[in-house]
């Protein structure tokens, strides 16, 4: 039975060795998985660079407060990851992506609601996104971020400024620097 075991499991073995797809492909090209990079927009780009983390400050009831930022590129460099406030009850994540060779991004806020922005304008030092529209909302009602803007003020130093809407009117900004700690 021992025997009858073995021979099943290496039978098992040698069906599925020699039934997975080569990593090349009939004319000894590369895997069609193995992708160069997405190059994305200019603005996509200069947001890449930002990979790694970032720490500062914000004014909070007239205190200033820590906060941390952290920005990772994924799928294939196809998005930028931000994640404000990383592992708080606080943390939101906005993912950055081309939609037609333009900026936009998707914020996942901690008050439930994903409002969702485009470019509205950038330069070599900063990058403006606005509302467009969102889910798990009404604009006209619910309080949600309206825009925001990068601001670069070297390699190493950024700040960035949150509008918030309620009831469809300006309700406050918020003001982050940050500067690169890895």
């Amino acid at each position: 039975m021992r025997y009858l075991s073995s021979v099943l499991l290496l039978a098992v073995f040698s069906v599925l060795f020699f039934t997975v797809p080569s990593s090349a492909d009939s004319s000894g090209g590369k895997d069609k998985h193995d992708m160069t990079p997405i190059t994305g927009s200019k603005e996509l780009e200069k947001l890449k660079t930002l990979s790694g983390t970032w720490v500062g400050t914000t004014d909070m009831d007239g205190k200033e407060m820590p906060i941390s930022v952290v920005y990772e590129t994924s799928s294939n460099g196809s998005v930028v990851v931000e994640k404000l406030s990383p592992d708080t009850p606080h943390e939101m994540v906005s993912v950055y992506f081309d939609d037609d060779g333009k900026l936009s991004m998707t914020h996942y806020c901690a008050v439930g609601n994903q409002p969702h922005f485009t470019l509205a304008g950038s330069s070599g030092d900063q990058i403006e996104l606005v509302f467009e529209n969102g889910t798990n909302m009404n604009p006209a009602e619910d309080g949600y971020m309206h825009d925001v803007t990068l601001d670069f003020k070297d390699d190493d130093t950024m700040v960035q400024e949150w509008t918030y809407y309620e009831n469809g009117e300006k309700a406050d900004t918020a003001s982050f620097t940050f500067k690169r700690a890895q």
